[in-house]
């Protein structure tokens, strides 16, 4: 696969369908740091147009910077922080930084499973070990644009309009303090 160079400070591309959580987490991104983006997206389940260019498996999202091409949300959100100096991205604190990273990678690998049908052996005490990992993180001040908001309000969303009664759902709301929080960060998009 040969892609044509391109300079980094060419408009980032972003391949996605309308249904991606992960995706809207890179949209709320690129609003919230107020830059241009090129969307490339297709109907839930389908391939947008020239996503096979970069990638023949089809996952997304996918962004396409310059030469650059990035699948994981999270290294693309990174990315995208580090490029346009989104200074409140994470804490300035070095542990509140480690709790919000390790929130995002428990979200990722505990609750995303959950949410795609792709869970196997989960038993309720990793759920509660996950919800208590996004308690510490986002125990200490209330949700603002950051990382962790960005990362999280997404996933909560998706989780109200697919699982609106599922375990994860009944148990976030059983936690009051996280569900507002949770809340707060959904409407920050």
């Amino acid at each position: 696969m040969t892609v044509a160079p391109r300079p980094h400070g060419s408009i980032p591309v972003l391949f996605s369908d309308r249904g991606c959580p992960f995706a809207h987490r890179v949209l709320a991104l690129f609003e919230h740091l107020g830059c241009p983006v090129e969307r490339r997206e297709s109907l839930v389940g389908d391939r947008p147009e020239g996503l096979e260019r970069y990638s023949a498996s089809g996952r997304i999202p996918l962004l396409v910077h310059g030469e650059l091409v990035l699948t994981e949300s999270r290294v693309i959100l990174e990315y995208l922080t580090e490029r346009y100096g989104f200074a409140d991205a994470l804490p300035r604190d070095l542990g509140d930084r480690a709790l919000h990273r390790h929130a995002m990678v428990v979200a990722d690998e505990h609750l995303v499973p959950r949410l795609t049908g792709k869970a196997s052996g989960d038993d309720e005490r990793r759920l509660a070990d996950a919800l208590d990992a996004l308690e510490a993180a986002t125990a200490t001040a209330p949700p603002r644009p950051s990382l962790l908001a960005l990362h999280l309000g997404p996933l909560w969303l998706a989780f109200g309009s697919w699982q609106p009664y599922g375990a994860v759902t009944r148990a976030i709301e059983a936690r009051p303090q996280l569900r507002e929080w949770l809340d707060g960060a959904a409407r920050l998009e």
